[in-house]
């Protein structure tokens, strides 16, 4: 009994990650063919499953807010998913961040400062972008 109730755990575990690596796979179909706005139980699913930590899911909703597949644009929501992300140390995350400061948008003013903190951070995480916009801002 000692050994199944850790193998069942484990198989578990397998079973979740094989789920959600699915769903976004799915999820990354749909986006691409244009039709993930007509899809919200799958548009609830991950934000569930971006809630719960995965970044790669919250860096496809942010770019799915900003590139309005989700319906229109909507930069905010964008901004929160990339925010989320970048919070939990996504570079890519970081990066957008920093792009999102460096040209603002409706509800949020251009601050360059804020801009060199989040390439600073993308940077050091190995982005090439991230480092060259930061030498461009000195």
């Amino acid at each position: 009994m000692t050994f199944l109730k850790p193998f069942l755990v484990t198989l578990l575990i397998a079973i979740t990650l094989i789920a959600v690596e699915s769903a976004l796979e799915y999820a990354l179909k749909l986006y691409e063919d244009n039709t993930l706005a007509q899809h919200r139980e799958a548009i609830a699913l991950l934000q569930e499953e971006a809630e719960a930590g995965n970044n790669s899911i919250a860096f496809l909703l942010a770019s799915a807010y900003k590139n309005g597949k989700l319906g229109t644009v909507d930069l905010d929501a964008a901004y929160y998913w990339y925010h989320k992300a970048a919070m939990r140390g996504d570079p890519d995350a970081m990066l957008m961040l920093g792009w999102i400061y460096y040209k603002g948008t409706d509800n949020i003013a251009v601050n360059i400062k804020t801009a060199k903190t989040w390439f600073a951070k993308a940077a050091a995480s190995g982005l090439d972008e991230a480092a060259e916009m930061l030498e461009l801002l000195q």
